[in-house]
């Protein structure tokens, strides 16, 4: 029975009194629709990916329908906006949907790019709005949410490609959308963190493969002022975090996360990619400064504290911290967890400064 008591009780005395009251509203909710008979493709926990499994699009349909409905609660309130428009920037052979959240009227904006969580499987722009609606009020910078196509439909390196190539347009074009191209930062939750510092470290060593950049690679990248990452995986394949944490309250088990990669990932050989597993990407070479935020409880710890150790060895400017207390997707809860609107509020506030220069 998936109740609070079922959680380890180690684990249930480290929550902080806010994240243990999500946790116990996220399980009642669960309890919930086991009790009218809903047909579930997820558990309902706080689960970043609710494991589809094999049967087909009906289940990953279903997954991200009910995805949508529980983030839905927590999107309620927020900043409201001085405009918020939805369009499309062609990039990696596609249309890609982009929701850009403006907080002032400034007819020039410098540009969070948001690259959002999910598993890779799921998540779009309505998943994830009130996220892009703090950052953008806090950093006073517009926010472009990208709608990456998801997995299995497109696997790797299809949505790394996506969030470079709109990274590029917004670059070279960004008076056309109100935007300094020269003045932009990449910011992601979980899978969103890996996308950005992918993203980031193709621009940087392989710009050739996307054709977005190509007329002008190295104003493209110089254009990253900032990366804010969130709780991503950067490639360890085990660690005492992982082997610690994660369960059916968080979605984080070790199954899980292998479900993750298997739908993500092309082929084996991808797990070698600098771009899919960037702790083995050159990490002493040229990149933005970087924010870290990773949370105590969860299975990804370790992927945070080992990319800012590596980055700080490097001597790039890198802040970081693990916030105490908190689970995986912790970013979603500010109705709730006061730890959700310090870490944006910080990152955004990183991103300010660091655009401003």
């Amino acid at each position: 029975m998936q109740t609070f008591s079922a959680i380890p009780e180690r684990i249930r005395d480290a929550f902080t009194p806010q994240m243990r009251a999500v946790v116990e509203h996220q399980l009642d909710r669960a309890a919930a629709l086991r009790a009218d008979g809903a047909d579930q493709a997820t558990d309902g926990t706080l689960a970043e990916d609710p494991r589809p499994g094999p049967n087909g699009a009906a289940l990953i349909a279903a997954a991200r329908s009910e995805y949508l409905a529980e983030r839905a609660f927590w999107n309620q309130g927020g900043p409201r906006m001085h405009e918020t428009r939805d369009f499309l920037i062609n990039a990696a052979g596609t249309e890609v949907p982009v929701r850009m959240h403006r907080p002032g009227d400034a007819r020039v904006l410098p540009a969070i790019v948001f690259l959002h969580g999910g598993g890779f499987t799921l998540g779009n722009l309505d998943s994830h709005d009130r996220i892009a609606r703090v950052l953008a009020e806090a950093s006073g910078a517009a926010v472009i949410a990208v709608d990456y196509t998801l997995s299995p439909e497109a696997r790797f390196p299809q949505a790394l490609h996506e969030c470079a190539g709109v990274i590029a347009r917004l670059a070279l074009d960004g008076e056309r959308y109100g935007l300094d191209g020269g003045r932009l930062a990449v910011a992601g939750d979980s899978a969103g963190a890996a996308l950005s510092l992918g993203s980031a470290l193709l621009l940087r060593d392989e710009p050739d493969r996307v054709p977005e950049a190509a007329a002008d690679p190295d104003r493209v990248f110089a254009s990253l002022r900032a990366m804010l990452l969130y709780y991503g995986a950067y490639g360890l394949a085990n660690s005492s975090s992982r082997a610690s944490y994660g369960g059916f309250w968080d979605g984080m088990s070790s199954d899980d996360l292998g479900s993750i990669t298997d739908t993500y990932l092309s082929k084996p050989a991808d797990r070698k990619s600098p771009y899919a597993s960037p702790l083995t990407a050159d990490l002493d070479a040229a990149l933005p400064p970087a924010l870290i935020i990773g949370a105590e409880l969860d299975p990804l710890r370790d992927d945070s504290e080992a990319l800012a150790t590596r980055l700080e060895a490097a001597g790039h400017e890198v802040e970081w911290e693990i916030v105490p207390g908190v689970l995986h997707s912790f970013l979603h809860f500010g109705r709730m967890l006061d730890e959700a609107g310090a870490a944006l509020t910080r990152g955004a506030e990183f991103a300010r400064d660091r655009l401003a220069e």
